[in-house]
């Protein structure tokens, strides 16, 4: 009977407006789509049910408290890199924390070398980034942007928030911090000095880059597929 309520429930999201993500958390993320009291949600493998829908609430409170809807609020670009001047333009900054600890477990990090560095990962990232490494480890112009690097896995929050941060669960790295620019550092607005052909290998691989943000941090790559996907958003 389970099954079968299973594939009703996934026959119902398919006819509905919130489809894609859904479909897309289940895909990447592994939480599966449910209908309840009205209301569709994302549960995960402890049973534990996040809204997908929180309702009409400011950018604040989108991004301290984010539905699933959230994630895919805002569209995630590609191609040539240019200046990010909307203010409401972070994709990616949303995280619905216990979704991504839920994909993501301690568990699951794994040591790893990247550019000659030792780091530690998840398990599912370890393969995009030695994939990376192939695409640019042979361009003597971009070593110093691997010279050092500014982290991997850190169970830490973000500076100035209590939002957990991405190298929490492993699916984060910053590059060498003094080729590197962050908005809580500069008040000259967005600036940036990462190479084009780093960005576009990151991104080839899953990640998106913190360089893509009104609110940047050009060293930050984190391992987003779901947002790379055009198919994910409503």
């Amino acid at each position: 009977m389970g099954v079968v309520r299973q594939l009703i429930g996934t026959m119902i999201l398919a006819a509905t407006a919130h489809a894609t993500p859904l479909q897309c958390v289940e895909r990447y993320l592994g939480a599966h789509a449910e209908q309840r009291g009205g209301a569709w949600v994302a549960v995960l493998a402890d049973g534990t049910a996040l809204p997908y829908d929180r309702g009409v609430r400011s950018a604040a409170e989108r991004l301290d408290d984010p539905a699933i809807k959230d994630i895919f609020a805002t569209r995630y670009h590609t191609g040539p890199i240019k200046p990010v001047t909307d203010e409401n333009e972070d994709p990616g900054r949303a995280r619905v924390e216990a979704l991504y600890r839920a994909a993501y477990p301690e568990s699951k990090l794994v040591k790893a070398t990247f550019m000659g560095h030792p780091v530690q990962v998840n398990d599912q990232v370890a393969p995009a980034l030695a994939r990376i490494a192939a695409r640019v480890g042979k361009d003597p112009a971009l070593a110093p942007f691997f010279a050092k690097l500014g982290g991997s896995h850190n169970d830490r929050v973000i500076a100035g928030t209590t939002r957990q941060s991405a190298h929490a669960w492993g699916i984060a790295l910053d590059l060498n911090p003094a080729l590197s620019h962050y908005w809580r550092w500069s008040k000259a607005g967005w600036q940036n000095k990462i190479p084009q052909k780093i960005v576009d290998a990151f991104e080839a691989e899953g990640f998106i880059w913190g360089g893509r943000w009104y609110h940047f941090d050009t060293m930050h790559f984190e391992y987003r597929p779901e947002l790379l996907d055009g198919s994910c958003y409503p």
